[in-house]
């Protein structure tokens, strides 16, 4: 009897009509009370351990439980240990491609080689659809991509299926170049005559181009789809505008957009997103009224994007208008693109306004709001708002703790600063990750700790280059001009390649300890070893350490070899060096190397003119200048600093 009831609850089920569930479902609960075992998975119906069975009870588990899926197969291993008369093992090939599924969605690493173990017992392994299961199992952990390959190998007459499961999981972990290389394998015939690319195979790869850069192999495989007639593909066309847009080839992105024959959401989105990048918002408005009276509508990434562009304070409140009108102002995604919004346009006050009328319990608004106030220059806004959060017993992210550090680093609040670590430290989350770590360096050598920088360098688990250059300018710039230069050292012989801050820093630090031949020496290494093209940084570098050192000649030698034209701090430089070291004559012909004199208003250089002119005993010189600063109100900054004391 209870397998006619539940065959009659399916039908009303399908049928999905709420006045007819009300008696059946009653019926199956007086039923299950009564007598559960009835409805166990071995009980349902007699030919339960039929394969078919069992594979829809595991498939279905599968896309919505995994675990229960797994427990399924315990089960059913069971059930098949105690009935000699039928084996749910020997014809139901499917169970296992839906089980290494569910191992893929539950990362269980061990059960899914346990299944693989099964699948070989059995001699299933020929199976191409268990085979392709197995490999995009293998590909998604970096630790089995080696018998992922094997598996590969295995298949002896592979698909195209099989070959973007090694495409997709080889570009997933970052080798594109991978990839490519069985794209172009499939494109041969290597695989066979039959295994062509598809349309999922470009959008792999397309997307790869997008996520690693290389916008050049992408327009090649743009090439390769027109020459395959996949260019109207409308995945593939969302693919290639969000790969033009990013590395802004705009004008390509369009030609894009305007050949598809037919447009979704993503397509109007990825368009109204590549204007926004390119800075265009005129065309991304203009696209958005065109999109809004289609009859494809809009929705939050629209307005997101729209928002991102916007620099202009009526157009925003125009759009914040339309969204307050449609109901879309709380959605996390506007609220925040709303208050960066109005940021940009420099009303500051009234993204605190938009801010305060959000919901208090989205961390993304938080977020947001504190790094406007350091982009604005409030870092002690920023840092009032941590205390706000912890009275709300919010949980920060990896965001508002990058915001609260940087906030330390604008004010120089090393006290604040080590709260901030002690919650990274705290908090598991946070732990081992690269981009905090950075930050703290960096916020530890701007408040002039190289002592706790240098532990927190120790500690990271894995470092990247921005790590180690973090150090180096952290050293330089606190006058420990040996340690930036042994831990540039150190960086090297760890296989590390420096960039071009990397020198940046390396060069200040024997700038300012007087490393004259260490200096020339790395200038050399940046271009020659490691193809980094010298920069107006790197030279002010150079000229100041030899100005520094007193070899006028030789700074003077080294402007004239410049590739590019010496600015004005060039020359203040320079100057400045001729009156330290009594070089009088020198200087006064070096005042008329100042081209930007005569139509800019930097107080610096008219400071450094007249001191020179002071040195000389032209104090009518000296004079004429300082009036003209008068004259053109170019006062002169004072420099100040601030300390924070850890002690009471």
């Amino acid at each position: 009897m209870n397998h006619h009831l539940l065959i009659r609850l399916s039908q009303f089920l399908l049928q999905g009509k709420p006045s007819n569930l009300l008696s059946p479902l009653r019926i199956f609960q007086v039923h299950f009370r009564h007598s559960p075992k009835l409805f166990s998975t071995t009980n349902i119906c007699p030919q339960i351990q039929e394969p078919n069975k069992w594979n829809l009870m595991i498939r279905h588990a599968s896309a919505t439980s995994p675990l229960r899926a797994l427990s399924l197969f315990q089960e059913m291993r069971a059930v098949a240990e105690n009935d000699d008369r039928s084996n749910p093992f020997q014809n139901g090939p499917f169970i296992y491609a839906s089980l290494i599924k569910a191992c893929n969605k539950a990362q269980a690493l061990r059960e899914g080689k346990s299944i693989h173990c099964h699948v070989i017992r059995l001699g299933l392994d020929y199976n191409v659809n268990i085979l392709n299961s197995f490999l995009s199992f293998y590909m998604g952990s970096v630790n089995l991509m080696k018998y992922a390959a094997v598996v590969f190998d295995r298949v002896s007459e592979k698909s195209v299926v099989s070959v973007n499961c090694m495409i997709s999981g080889n570009v997933n972990r970052g080798n594109l170049d991978v990839g490519m290389s069985l794209f172009g394998k499939m494109l041969s015939g290597c695989f066979g005559s039959n295994v062509k690319p598809s349309y999922v195979t470009f959008v792999i790869l397309i997307s790869g181009c997008v996520e690693f850069g290389e916008c050049r192999t992408g327009n090649a495989l743009h090439c390769c789809c027109c020459k395959m007639g996949l260019d109207e593909n409308t995945e593939i066309c969302n693919a290639l505008i969000n790969l033009y847009a990013k590395y802004g080839c705009i004008w390509d992105a369009t030609i894009v957009f305007g050949d598809m024959p037919e447009k979704d959401l993503i397509s109007w989105n990825s368009m109204i997103w590549g204007y926004a990048n390119s800075i265009d918002f005129e065309k991304a408005l203009s696209l958005f009224r065109k999109m809004r009276f289609s009859d494809m509508g809009v929705d939050r990434v629209s307005f997101s994007s729209l928002l991102s562009a916007c620099k202009d304070l009526f157009s925003g409140r125009m759009i914040h208008a339309h969204v307050k009108a449609i109901g879309l102002e709380s959605d996390v995604s506007i609220g925040t693109a709303l208050i960066n919004m109005y940021a940009k346009c420099g009303k500051v006050k009234s993204a605190r306004m938009l801010f305060d009328e959000l919901p208090k319990q989205n961390i993304e608004y938080w977020n947001a709001m504190i790094h406007v106030y350091i982009q604005d220059g409030l870092a002690m806004e920023a840092m009032k708002l941590l205390n706000e959060i912890k009275c709300r017993e919010l949980e920060l992210d990896e965001v508002t703790v990058l915001g609260l550090i940087k906030a330390c680093r604008d004010t120089g609040e090393l006290r604040q600063g080590i709260r901030v670590h002690s919650i990274v430290e705290s908090n598991d989350l946070f732990k081992g990750s690269i981009l905090l770590g950075n930050a703290l360096i960096d916020m530890y050598a701007k408040c002039g700790s190289m002592a706790e920088a240098r532990t927190v360098f120790d500690r990271m688990p894995q470092k990247d280059v921005i790590s180690w250059t973090s150090m180096i300018v952290g050293h330089a710039m606190n006058g420990e001009g040996d340690k930036s230069l042994a831990t540039f050292k150190q960086m090297c012989a760890e296989k590390f390649v420096p960039n071009f801050v990397t020198f940046i820093g390396v060069l200040s630090a024997c700038d300012h300890a007087g490393l004259v031949d260490e200096g020339r020496k790395l200038y050399d290494m940046m271009y020659e070893v490691y193809n980094i093209k010298p920069q107006i940084e790197h030279c002010g570098c150079m000229i100041d350490m030899l100005a520094r050192a007193g070899k006028i000649e030789d700074a003077q030698k080294f402007i004239r070899n410049m590739p590019m034209e010496p600015n004005a701090l060039i020359w203040r430089m320079l100057m400045n060096a001729c009156r330290v070291h009594g070089h009088v004559n020198l200087g006064l012909n070096l005042v008329s190397g100042i081209t930007e004199l005569s139509t800019s208003n930097d107080p610096a250089d008219f400071v450094i003119s007249s001191n020179t002119f002071a040195e000389a005993g032209r104090w009518g010189d000296v004079i004429s200048h300082r009036n003209f600063m008068v004259v053109q109100k170019a006062h002169k900054s004072a420099g100040k600093s601030s300390v924070s004391y850890l002690t009471e």
